[in-house]
């Protein structure tokens, strides 16, 4: 015998069930983004600790090499240490070799300034080892006048060198790692303050790194696990950054390659400081090659203690 066709019913969600079904899925995606997005930021943060690392390395094989730190930046003029002068080149590109991109500093012209056009192709190659993968600024380079550092330019300065104008129009590399200049103002210097030309003389910091420095390992006085060398600089937290060096202007151009605990840290990058896209703070490379996450909440006694060179104190994190 054959069963009535119409006891059969086809098996199907409801509208009800549908609905149950999808908010369940809402959910669990609602529970799973937030950790999902939190072990992307770990392995991006553990990114930018290797580059941090990697740059320690090549800082010390230069040393290794030269016998001194590179300069935080080299500038004359007609002969005589100028800050504002030429040629501008930085730390990051005085690394370079020791970074394993030979290839990228057989385009500088070393001996001519950042912002000359033959340096064109150098100054606006972007390097990855320098770029913090948190950042998230998705283009490789930017134009001087949109770094907010020539925004002082001939306010508050007088005595300065009026002989070098920045190109404001001069394209470079977008970097996320600056370098410590200490706790000096970065419109000061310890070596003129306000009192001149600065023409013939040294905008010297109590940091690791600035102008026309050579310090050897002896000069770290406090010791280079107690001194902080390099930090993030997050793009458009205050200005841009670049690896490739200071170009002859005016205003806060030094602030472009080195960074100053002037303020001590908020992880805004007020004052020419340090910031990151980072929660809660940024990475910084110690002398000694290690890599430490700070907390914007540090103390600004001991942030300050930790970026001079010879400061004799007796603090840590």
């Amino acid at each position: 015998m054959y069963k009535n066709r119409k006891n059969f019913k086809k098996g199907a969600f409801t509208l009800v069930e549908l609905l149950v079904v999808i908010a369940i899925i809402g959910v669990l995606i609602a529970l799973l983004l937030p950790a999902v997005q939190a072990a992307r930021e770990a392995a991006r943060r553990m990114q930018c600790t290797n580059n941090l690392k990697q740059i320690g390395i090549a800082l010390h094989n230069y040393h290794d090499t030269n016998k001194r730190f590179s300069a935080g930046w080299r500038g004359y003029d007609h002969g005589l240490p100028c800050v504002y002068g030429d040629p501008g080149w930085a730390w990051a590109a005085a690394i370079l070799p020791f970074m394993e991109k030979s290839n990228l500093i057989n385009l500088c012209d070393l001996n001519k300034s950042v912002g000359h056009e033959a340096n064109t192709a150098a100054r606006t190659t972007f390097v990855s080892h320098y770029f913090c993968p948190s950042d998230p600024f998705n283009e490789e380079k930017f134009k001087l006048e949109d770094s907010g550092l020539l925004d002082h330019e001939g306010a508050g300065h007088e005595g300065h060198d009026h002989d070098h104008e920045a190109d404001h129009e001069a394209e470079f590399a977008v970097a996320n790692y600056v370098a410590s200049l200490g706790t000096t103002n970065i419109h000061d210097g310890e070596d003129y303050g306000h009192e001149g030309s600065h023409a013939g003389k040294i905008f010297k910091g109590d940091g690791a790194f600035y102008h026309n420095s050579d310090l050897a390992m002896d000069a770290f006085i406090d010791g280079l696990s107690n001194t902080i060398f390099v930090g993030e600089r997050g793009t458009r937290k205050l200005h841009f950054s670049t690896w490739v060096g200071m170009p002859p202007g005016e205003g806060c151009i030094p602030a472009i390659i080195v960074g100053s605990f002037y303020g001590g840290f908020d992880n805004t990058g007020s004052k020419h400081g340090f910031s990151s896209y980072h929660a809660g703070g940024a990475n910084f490379l110690y002398g000694d090659g290690s890599v430490r996450f700070i907390p914007e909440t540090v103390d600004p006694a001991i942030i300050k203690a930790l970026s001079t060179r010879e400061g004799g104190e007796n603090l840590s994190l």
